[in-house]
């Protein structure tokens, strides 16, 4: 009887494969979501793309626990002018069974007191996991700004 060779072992591949497809789709979920959310200034929707102890680290500022502290973080920015955000991920990795990890780069819109816009662009990591809802949320998430912004 023939010994089992892990490293002719393929049954993992389709998995691994499914896993990858999977994470990809729920990430991009979340950042359409997130878009839209942004789009109509609804802190309430855009919050609840976050788990509810999420740790938040936006660009100068201490580390935010939870998504009602990250609800507070999106309204405070769209009180002071942020109309949009445009996110585009660059790498989606699975990092297991509803684990993900997204390398990204956004665009916030802010509306100046003038009238202008003004862009900010920044690059971010984001670590997701899918709920036992199934959706795909951000559980640690860190991003910053990446150099002059727009007007």
């Amino acid at each position: 009887m023939e010994s089992p060779n892990p490293a002719n072992d393929q049954s993992g591949i389709a998995t691994s494969a499914d896993r990858d497809v999977a994470a990809k789709e729920g990430v991009r979920k979340f950042n359409e979501a997130a878009m839209a959310a942004s789009r109509s200034q609804d802190a309430s929707a855009k919050a609840s793309l976050w788990t509810e102890n999420t740790r938040f680290l936006p660009p100068g500022r201490e580390m935010i626990v939870g998504r009602a502290a990250v609800q507070a973080f999106w309204q405070s920015g769209f009180d002071r002018g942020v109309y949009d955000l445009v996110l585009e991920s660059v790498e989606v990795t699975s990092l297991g069974d509803g684990v993900a990890c997204e390398i990204g780069h956004s665009i916030t819109r802010v509306r100046a007191a003038d009238g202008s816009s003004i862009d900010l662009h920044g690059n971010s990591v984001c670590i997701f996991r899918r709920e036992e809802d199934g959706v795909w949320r951000a559980d640690v998430d860190i991003f910053n700004a990446s150099g002059d912004a727009d007007n």
